[in-house]
């Protein structure tokens, strides 16, 4: 859309949406080990625990989410208790239904574990109501897949509209909603809307993460759903890890007891709120004609390319010009029917994480993709 131009020699990476090197608060976090270590029982996360996880974590998040701790499940980050909970949940040739563009291994953890994953069409505003309806018609999944807050990879926000109108339909044909939600505390501008589980709990099961608020090498994860279900997936989790990580669950404790955890989200939303601000306006400045859904948090924004547009061998050329991104194809499920060309969608599709990229490397980064396509 525009003509090559002078590029610097930095490579620029829009890949995995990691954390920016300097949102790790590496001495926060070894104070917190240290100070669980020395403490008078500091030995007893050293030994084999609960399977369910810490239980003051649990407790700390069951009072986040006005639940019992016997409703928590503490795990090696959340696409371990994706895994999990979709090797309970799912039988060979069930159906699960994902937002239309998805998260990438949440797809490829649901086909493993036997899945036939139908990707329903992703708007601005949250998934299309109309297809949705359409698929559950044909078959009723075994659960839906919905990441409601700054999606990844799309950044779209489910409106309060559409997250009633998917928890009454999970209610009307008594199937799960899985909501993902390892962004939600990172919103950098306008309101919060309800979780899934604010508008009906019955069939909600919610997924997070300390990844991107913390650390990700932490590797502290959590589930919240019904006490049949976590008593369940707590015995898979017994079969399958033995023993949960005790030392860094017990450090997230001490990372909040010490009042470090709100200061540091804090810090995180002064960090990547320009960064976000930077991403918006390079889009618009270099690809004016191709349409987005603005974020209002989370670390993604992403556009679709026009059809008419040079994506052949994308992913190739930017290497050319100093830029890497992600394979499009990743991050798309099976149509719900033969008119939909996933293939196509696929290569014109670019995924752009901002949070671990400077504002000029994330200017420079649109900049060179625009002189490509």
């Amino acid at each position: 859309m525009q003509s090559p131009g002078r590029v610097g020699t930095e490579q620029i990476v829009f890949t995995r949406g990691v954390p920016a090197v300097e949102a790790l608060p590496a001495h926060l976090i070894g104070e917190c080990i240290q100070a669980v270590l020395e403490a008078p029982n500091g030995w007893s996360v050293l030994q084999y625990g609960h399977n369910g996880g810490y239980l003051p974590l649990r407790q700390l998040v069951g009072e986040q989410y006005q639940v019992s701790p016997e409703q928590v499940l503490v795990g090696n980050g959340s696409l371990h208790l994706q895994d999990l909970l979709a090797a309970l949940l799912i039988k060979p040739g069930d159906v699960v239904f994902v937002e239309q563009p998805s998260y990438d291994r949440a797809i490829k953890t649901f086909r493993r574990r036997g899945a036939k994953v139908l990707g329903i069409p992703l708007e601005h505003d949250g998934v299309d109501l109309q297809a949705l309806e359409h698929a559950i018609a044909r078959q009723t999944p075994t659960f839906m897949y919905v990441i409601p807050d700054f999606q990844n990879p799309a950044g779209v926000t489910t409106s309060t509209e559409k997250r009633q109108a998917l928890v009454d339909l999970a209610e009307r044909y008594n199937f799960w909603l899985v909501e993902d939600v390892p962004y939600r505390t990172l919103r950098y501008t306008g309101t919060s809307l309800p979780l899934l589980r604010d508008l009906y709990p019955g069939r909600v099961l919610t997924l997070s993460s300390y990844s991107k608020l913390i650390s990700p090498a932490l590797r502290v994860g959590y589930l919240v759903g019904p006490t049949e279900i976590v008593k369940a997936l707590t015995k898979l989790a017994e079969e399958t890890i033995l023993a949960p990580v005790l030392p860094t669950q017990a450090a997230v404790v001490e990372f909040h007891k010490r009042g470090y955890f709100d200061t540091n989200l804090e810090s995180l939303k002064q960090l990547y709120a320009p960064r976000m601000r930077a991403i918006i306006a390079a889009l618009k400045q270099h690809l004016p004609a191709v349409p987005f859904a603005e974020p209002e948090g989370g670390f993604f924004v992403s556009i679709t390319l026009p059809e008419q547009s040079n994506h052949t061998n994308l992913l190739a050329r930017a290497q050319e010009v100093g830029l890497t991104l992600s394979n499009g194809q990743d991050f798309f499920a099976d149509a719900l029917d033969e008119q939909e060309d996933v293939a196509s969608l696929g290569a014109r599709f670019v995924r752009l994480p901002f949070c671990a990229l400077t504002p000029t490397q994330i200017e420079e980064g649109v900049r060179r993709l625009a002189t490509l396509v």
